[in-house]
């Protein structure tokens, strides 16, 4: 019994590792899978959505900036204009300017969040939550987010 359930978790371990993969595409076109460990290791911070629950996750700022988005003193100029969809796994989408996420444009800050209230996110909620400091409402907050690409507006 226990080699039958150590295979199960051997079969199981990589689809459920690949489940909390995020794709993040730069403005050149090309994705960049991050696993959950990339994003593990990433800075994190915690957002009180809407007063209520608390949220935990990597800084979306840093999620992007592995596709090259321009951060700091290098969001200037023609860089003002670009912007990131945040997808999620049933089709649902919202949208942020890229200085939103940048804390030195923004009071605000953008997570996309592994946990909630010091657990796990739901299967339903996973695999990252995008939450915004600020946002009144949780209409912005794209549960199951699986992807964000950057824009560039005309």
């Amino acid at each position: 019994m226990k080699s039958l359930l150590a295979a199960l978790a051997l079969v199981l371990t990589p689809a459920l590792a690949a489940a909390q993969d995020f794709t993040v595409v730069g403005l050149d076109g090309k994705a960049r899978t991050l696993t959950a460990a990339q994003m593990a290791d990433m800075p994190r911070e915690s957002v009180k959505l809407a007063g209520k629950k608390t949220y935990e996750g990597p800084v979306l700022a840093y999620v992007l900036r592995e596709a090259g988005a321009p951060s700091g003193a290098r969001l200037h100029g023609p860089a003002m204009r670009t912007y990131v969809v945040v997808r999620a796994k049933d089709g649902f989408a919202a949208v942020l300017s890229l200085a939103e996420t940048d804390k030195d444009f923004s009071n605000g800050l953008a997570i996309l969040a592994d946990k909630v209230d010091g657990q796990p996110l739901s299967e339903r909620d996973g695999p990252y939550r995008l939450v915004v400091d600020g946002d009144l409402k949780g209409s912005r907050s794209v549960w199951g987010a699986t992807s964000a690409e950057l824009k560039t507006a005309d």
